[in-house]
């Protein structure tokens, strides 16, 4: 098939080939229905001349069956599964986003560390994915025993979100079965082979917790564990020898010192027996970090990191495809639409950090106590996302006369778009663009928002005396603006003054935002720092009304409650 030509495969059009890997290539495909009905999806299909292979056809299709069976969040959702054409194929969701090896190189290119918040939120949701599967049984209620067998930075997705994915689950199993494709997949991939599976032992899953150590030693460390010549790092591996985490990892929490040494045991009855024991002491060290990881907190970071590609990608998501050529006995296909128009991201609040919209940041409490290919869904292959721009605030209402003036950001909208596409990649320019914002549309409340957030963010321009008065600003023009209060509230925190961080986080949760959960839990963090212990308990136990699922603040609660 010609590379970006639209073909009918089925019931799916392939809109483009993505990549081509050992033993499959990847489109990106159009699910087409009835009455109009279209879902982008990803489709792999095994590359032809593998199609005669039985031993590897049978295993790729006994491993998407297993793939099917998993349904899991932090885990890519397989669709279907068929032969068409004498090519046996999976489609499967299409996300948008990098793996992680893309975001380690970007990482580098611009000098913009994971972090420690992040790379331990990754941790938690690749632990909690491989906890899932390898205590999924089937329909009779007998283990399946799954192995992921390729736990790497390839088949870690991070979509612009801050949704983490497994990839691959069982395919890498399947590959491994093909005498063609073998050493291909060992290359490149022995880096994160457990010692047992380098050595040719049989494996279990505690295989894969050595695997999501090594992926952690290096999103902490930024560089890679096991280095040198394919031979080097597969003596290395099978050894277990590597610089200590404390010699390559400095300053971290002991605690989490002790995870790594669990997770990269050389023998695996020394290490974690279960990915769900290795997450919760992961959980554990989260508690006591000033910033509380999450998939908001992740979310900002990548669209940090790549604000050009994210702006390339949404140009490039609008192009109109090329008509579909005439395949016999075939009818031509119809073109897709001009503008493909993927289902927008959920409104989120802007606190402090993360352009163009800062998924709040979680404070932690206590010592003890405070907090979690190139393609889409597949063998790490890239692919493009679809970003809107945030929408400004509801305009100001308008007074009661005759005449009815235009909203108050109208004139200022040009200039606040420009400078949150540049905040990514060049903060400082932000700065004069959302001036002149203000010059033009001075009672415009978004612009003195993103004028505090710039402020707030970025080490270089960080002024928190300077935040506090945009942010102030913006609160007397828009005093309805529920993420106004919180981000002052972070503010304040952060400067220690926790009588006006309660305060302002106490007219968010007036306001009740979609977020509500996340500003009680900060009320309560800055009410436990005033003593507070019975009012931080109030706002916990409202804070886990709206969302049981948060272990953090379960956590701060039942630590108050015993105080």
């Amino acid at each position: 098939m010609p590379m970006n030509e639209p073909t009918r495969y089925g019931k799916y059009l392939l809109e483009k080939k993505l990549a081509t890997g050992g033993m499959a290539q990847l489109y990106r495909a159009k699910h087409l229905g009835d009455q109009g009905f279209e879902k982008i999806i990803a489709i792999k299909q095994i590359l032809p001349h593998l199609s005669a292979e039985k031993e590897l056809v049978d295993a790729f299709i006994d491993e998407a069956k297993l793939a099917a069976l998993l349904n899991h969040q932090n885990i890519v959702q397989i669709y279907d599964f068929g032969k068409i054409e004498d090519s046996y194929f999976i489609s499967m969701e299409y996300l948008f986003g990098k793996d992680l090896r893309a975001i380690a190189g970007k990482a580098r290119e611009r000098e913009m560390p994971l972090g420690l918040q992040n790379a331990l939120y990754i941790a938690t949701r690749v632990c909690a994915g491989l906890d899932y599967a390898h205590k999924l049984n089937d329909f009779h209620e007998k283990p399946l025993n799954i192995i992921h067998r390729d736990i790497s930075p390839q088949n870690i997705f991070i979509t612009y979100e801050g949704e983490v994915k497994i990839l691959d689950f069982g395919i890498a199993k399947a590959a491994s079965q093909s005498t063609i494709t073998q050493m291909g997949m060992i290359k490149g991939k022995v880096a994160y082979m457990s010692p047992e599976q380098a050595t040719g032992n049989p494996i279990d899953h505690r295989s894969d917790i050595f695997s999501t150590g090594i992926v952690l030693y290096e999103m902490l460390s930024g560089k890679r564990m096991f280095q040198g010549d394919t031979m080097q790092i597969l003596a290395k591996v099978r050894r277990a020898e590597f610089d200590p985490p404390e010699a390559a990892i400095p300053a971290m929490p002991v605690t989490l010192y002790r995870v790594l040494h669990q997770a990269l045991a050389k023998e695996p009855s020394d290490r974690y027996q279960t990915c769900g024991e290795m997450l919760a002491d992961l959980e554990e060290c989260m508690v006591g970090l000033e910033i509380r990881p999450s998939a908001r907190g992740l979310g900002a970071y990548m669209k940090e990191l790549f604000a050009k590609e994210i702006v390339d990608e949404r140009e490039l998501m609008r192009k109109p495809e090329p008509a579909a050529p005439v395949r016999e006995p075939e009818p031509v296909v119809p073109p897709p639409p001009s503008e493909p128009t993927p289902i927008p991201p959920p409104a989120e609040p802007r606190p402090a950090f993360g352009p163009p919209v800062w998924k709040k940041v979680r404070l932690a409490p206590l010592a003890k106590i405070v907090g979690s290919l190139v393609a889409v869904v597949v063998v790490a292959f890239t692919i493009k996302h679809f970003i809107q721009a945030p929408s400004s605030p509801p305009p100001l209402p308008s007074p009661p006369a005759e005449s009815k003036p235009a909203p108050p950001c109208d004139a200022a909208n040009a200039l606040i778009d420009k400078a949150r596409q540049v905040t990514g990649t060049k903060p400082s320019e932000a700065v004069p663009l959302l001036g002149q914002a203000i010059g033009v549309a001075p009672k415009c409340a978004m612009a003195y928002f993103e004028l505090g957030r710039v402020y707030t963010k970025y080490p270089k321009l960080r002024d928190y005396p300077k935040a506090i008065e945009a942010y102030g600003k913006a609160a007397d023009l828009d005093p309805k603006f529920p993420d106004i209060f919180f981000n002052l509230g972070y503010v304040y925190t952060v400067t220690k003054k926790y009588p006006k961080a309660e305060e302002m986080y106490a007219q968010a949760v007036k306001l009740e935002p979609n977020y509500l959960d996340e500003v009680l839990y900060n009320l309560a963090f800055v009410q436990e720092r005033q003593g507070k212990t019975q009012a931080a308990i109030a706002n916990l136990e409202r804070a886990l009304q709206l969302n049981p699922t948060d272990k953090q603040a379960k956590s701060l609660l039942d630590s108050l409650k015993g105080k």
